[in-house]
């Protein structure tokens, strides 16, 4: 399995925009697989944010992870998010998942960010096993959500 930006597998991009429009169009009343292939495809940044990465293995995609300036819009100061994180159905439970979220803190740390942030409906269970802690409990476009923190590069003291 290979880890590698999106803007490097762009035979990726209407997929993966099929794939969490399906999983997360209903939290975006209005939005369409066009649209997401829209700001996936601005998520092409290396050496800065936003950007993502595509898991795949013999030219199969597997999943992907992204990290974006603001993924809330309630928590505008909250910067930057760990988001879109996906694996097909079908390849699930291998792990793929973890590697996806573990290259996205790499790539933060990177980055120098200091505090990763990440909302969740169902996998907070999943992102604490990764070192990931709650901040809070909360309501986000009528769901109840969990918005979690990493810290991926050391505090300075």
């Amino acid at each position: 399995m290979k880890i590698e930006y999106l803007e490097d597998h762009p035979e990726f991009l209407r997929t993966l925009a099929e794939w969490q429009h399906a999983e997360w169009g209903h939290l975006r009343p209005g939005d369409t697989v066009e649209a997401r292939m829209v700001r996936l495809g601005g998520c092409g940044e290396r050496d800065g944010i936003p950007l993502t990465v595509a898991a795949h293995e013999n030219g199969e995609l597997l999943g992907s992870a992204s990290l974006i300036a603001h993924d809330m819009a309630t928590r505008m100061e909250l910067t930057p998010w760990l988001a879109g994180v996906f694996v097909a159905p079908e390849h699930r439970r291998r792990g793929i998942g973890a590697v996806l979220v573990r290259r996205i803190m790499a790539e933060a740390s990177r980055l120098n960010v200091a505090v990763l942030y990440l909302y969740t409906i169902h996998s907070e269970t999943f992102y604490a096993g990764l070192g990931w802690s709650l901040q809070e409990h909360t309501t986000y476009r009528d769901q109840n959500i969990a918005i979690m923190t990493c810290h991926p590069t050391p505090t300075k003291p």
